[in-house]
């Protein structure tokens, strides 16, 4: 399950095993007041106009330069670029967003959840935030931290599929899948193609050997899309359909990494039921935590 719908898609590799994986009217009154008073007040609003304009540019440009250090592996360069991006532009929820997240990464959870804190004091409903902010809580091994912190904006304001799903995932830890689904499906309402979404929603029922909805779930979807497929494969291989898994696999793998998955669906199938189940939500917690990012400033609310 995942964060968000990324094009590197729902798989990731651990081990050795393939695996599948939210003023119009002050400058109306400005110019009134220009008029009147042989253009003043019309005047000093311009720089403001202008230096608002710097800033938000300014701090596109650090973000930029922000995300591409993080790509590159070099978090703490990329930390630093993002406080300024803060310093440059402190109303967007952006730069603290990414730079609470790249504090996760690096294990500095105190600093992190504080920078959260901080920034959802001003932007009560920002999905990024609130998504960012329950992950670090799942990564401390609190979901019901998560619960408490997301459920309440999602029932004001935050209608985001991002935080929908980091709900679901939520209480997927929690053993509440049920309620889980509720919450992917409320996801899924706003976004109906939202992948991530729909891949989490299968791996909730897969946890409940649900496997029919599971596969009927992700063939809604574009099976073509590898990060669909893989999922597919892998349902298929939890429910013992091995030639369908193969199949599936085929489109995706060389003939080594699909014997290689095989032979992983086939060890977690063997497993007993709580056994199986712990696996599947590790590997679906760890792939969460390693995702790549969605924060943006194109994307900042």
């Amino acid at each position: 399950m995942f964060p968000e719908d990324t094009p590197t898609g729902i798989t990731r590799v651990f081990g050795k095993f393939r695996r599948p994986i939210l003023l119009a009217t002050c400058g109306a009154l400005a110019l009134t007041a220009g008029a009147c008073s042989g253009g003043g007040e019309q005047q000093s609003a311009v720089p403001d106009e202008q230096a608002v304009q710097q800033q938000t540019e300014r701090a596109s440009e650090l973000m930029r330069i922000g995300d591409d250090l993080r790509a590159g592996g070099d978090l703490n360069a990329a930390a630093d670029m993002y406080r300024r991006a803060q310093s440059a532009d402190p109303r967007s929820p952006a730069p603290p967003a990414a730079l609470a997240d790249v504090l996760r990464r690096l294990g500095q959870y105190a600093e992190s959840e504080q920078i959260y804190r901080a920034a959802l004091e001003h932007s009560h409903y920002s999905g990024m935030l609130l998504q960012g902010y329950g992950i670090l809580m799942l990564e401390k091994g609190q979901p019901e931290a998560a619960i408490g912190a997301l459920g309440p904006a999602v029932d004001e304001d935050a209608a985001d599929p991002r935080v929908f799903n980091v709900l679901g995932i939520a209480y997927d830890a929690l053993g509440d899948h049920a309620e889980a689904q509720r919450q992917y499906s409320a996801g899924l309402a706003l976004a109906p193609e939202n992948r991530s979404l729909r891949s989490n929603m299968a791996l909730s029922l897969a946890l409940q050997e649900r496997y029919d909805d599971a596969i009927a779930q992700l063939k809604s979807a574009d099976e073509r899309d590898p990060s669909v497929g893989h999922n597919l494969a892998f349902v298929y291989g939890l429910a013992g359909r091995i030639e369908e898994a193969a199949r599936i696999s085929r489109q995706f793998l060389s003939d080594a990494d699909v014997a290689n998955n095989l032979a992983y669906y086939q060890a977690i199938r063997a497993l007993a039921p709580a056994q199986r189940r712990t696996e599947i939500l590790e590997l679906v917690l760890k792939t969460l935590f390693t995702a790549p990012p969605s924060n943006g400033m194109a994307n900042a609310k």
